[in-house]
């Protein structure tokens, strides 16, 4: 895990600038759209939310979500202490009187109780997750009943991209290659589509899956009300039955 934790350091280094911080406004405000169908109100309000961020790295979509909303609490996951630090250095920067609680931990055993979280989300991280079976149980574990779920990578919308493309001086065909390059010496172990569906359907789970060129590929799904506690008892569904990981690309970081 020590070379996973060097490789996704890579990612921290740049995700602070101008344009990655606008980004990151613009993939919450995907994220915000997508899931409110799951919600009970016409808009998805997380007001009161308890949010975990899975492989926050430094923060940046947390911070974009706080631009956007209030929240109850934060909870920062990643494997990285120095991460986890300058995430909530960052958050309290924004706002000194939320509460954050710090896990540097694996997504493959989250140190909390069950039905914690009412929003879970994860931007970048899931490639690493080397049992993709084991983490998704995981991150549903830990979500509360009626808990929304959104899981994936991505660039940002094409309008984003678009604009970046015309206003970013730096951000060249040439650049973007590079960064293809660089992104296929990681690991990737996200699965065939068909994984997720049969853990999903399993579990009696409402779900989405987005996936669009630029902005990458997303899970959304909800946890379902009759769930059983843990979000375990399916041990007859083995992601494994579905195929190698499959390759997404560069958009999906």
């Amino acid at each position: 895990m020590n070379q996973t934790v060097r490789d996704y350091s890579a990612f921290d280094r740049a995700s602070e600038s101008i344009w990655n911080v606008r980004m990151y406004d613009d993939i919450v405000s995907t994220m915000l759209e997508r899931c409110a169908p799951f919600s009970d109100g016409s808009s998805f309000s997380i007001e009161q939310a308890h949010i975990l961020d899975v492989g926050c790295g430094p923060g940046g979509m947390t911070l974009a979500l706080l631009r956007q909303t209030r929240v109850a609490s934060v909870s920062l996951l990643d494997l990285r202490k120095e991460g986890l630090e300058r995430a909530a250095d960052r958050i309290h920067s924004h706002d000194g009187d939320l509460p954050v609680h710090l896990l540097q931990a694996d997504v493959h055993a989250i140190p909390v109780k069950d039905n914690q979280f009412d929003f879970i989300f994860s931007r970048g991280s899931q490639r690493f997750w080397e049992d993709q079976c084991t983490a998704f149980s995981e991150l549903r574990r830990v979500l509360k009943k009626g808990g929304i779920a959104y899981i994936g990578g991505g660039r940002g919308s094409t309008a984003f991209q678009e604009l970046r493309l015309r206003e970013d001086g730096e951000w060249c065909a040439t650049v973007q290659e590079q960064e293809r390059r660089f992104l296929r010496t990681l690991p990737m172990h996200i699965l065939d589509d068909a994984a997720y569906e049969a853990l999903f359907n399993a579990w009696g789970d409402r779900y989405r899956i987005f996936s669009h060129t630029g902005d990458g590929h997303w899970f959304c799904w909800q946890k379902s009300s009759e769930a059983i506690d843990g979000g375990r008892g399916f041990p007859s569904v083995k992601c494994a039955e579905y195929g190698e990981a499959g390759d997404r690309g560069g958009d999906n970081r």
